[in-house]
């Protein structure tokens, strides 16, 4: 987890992710990208042949805001940020970034305002997630500590939790690990036990016939977690845990930060 990519819509939330990051990983040596990502569809012909059009105008603002965000955060965690903006597709754009520069991590942040569908898993950060491979971090709003000593794992009948314990950041971490297993099919979990001994710090147990949803509430409710992590081989187990939930239901879900890992 070398090369961090944090995507800014200058925010405040998208704001309070990149120092949350920062802070989590202060005495390590990272490689930091910010990148805004400037919409042109909402542009018309007209606005676009003008002599100073509004994508001049967009495109001059946002450069001073990442300027000022550079400076601002190199004087506070005396390192580099690379700054870019995009005049594009959101998807193509990171895409694109991700590729050039290695990326490791995306780093997008939650403000749990308005419909999740619409600010999380929507057009924007699932899409990003059915498009891309890389692991994804999702910090939500006034989270108020950046520790990650405590670390909740929800993995379903088939997923492979080598992926989890072979990732370094996560290596001294206390690790809560839950297994979910729907009909009678236990062919990963018994491979579970020999993979934990590997790992100093693991409270590991199978769970049978339990909504994902219903675990995950119950483990952040009667345990101290600072980040969930999911493993997803393709969305749809993310649209299975927040969907069918009020919205007060899954903002309270993503009160601490969530990292989407791919197999």
């Amino acid at each position: 987890m070398k090369n961090i990519l944090f995507l800014t819509d200058f925010s405040e939330s998208s704001m309070e992710a990149i120092h949350y990051v920062c802070t989590m990983f202060s005495k390590e040596d990272k490689n930091y990208f910010i990148l805004n990502v400037s919409k042109a569809g909402s542009l018309s012909l007209s606005s676009l042949m003008s002599s100073e059009s509004i994508y001049d105008t967009v495109i001059r603002d946002n450069k001073e805001k990442l300027k000022i965000i550079k400076h601002t955060l190199e004087e506070q965690y005396k390192t580099n940020f690379k700054v870019s903006i995009r005049f594009n597709s959101f998807i193509d754009a990171v895409e694109e970034y991700v590729s050039k520069h290695n990326i490791d991590l995306i780093v997008s942040g939650f403000d749990g305002a308005n419909s999740i569908e619409e600010k999380i898993f929507g057009s924007n950060t699932l899409n990003l997630i059915r498009s891309l491979e890389t692991d994804t971090l999702i910090v939500p709003q006034e989270v108020t500590h950046a520790t990650t000593n405590s670390v909740l794992c929800l993995l379903d009948e088939q997923d492979n939790l080598r992926i989890v314990l072979k990732k370094p950041f996560l290596k001294d971490k206390k690790l809560n690990i839950v297994r979910i297993v729907n009909n009678g099919n236990y062919s990963e979990a018994s491979k579970d036990q020999f993979l934990v001994k590997e790992h100093s710090n693991v409270d590991y147990k199978v769970i049978a016939n339990i909504p994902m949803e219903y675990v995950k509430s119950y483990e952040m409710q009667t345990k101290s977690i600072d980040l969930s992590v999911l493993l997803v081989q393709e969305s749809s187990v993310l649209e299975r845990l927040f969907t069918d939930n009020s919205t007060t239901k899954i903002s309270k879900s993503l009160l601490k930060p969530i990292l989407i890992l791919h197999q």
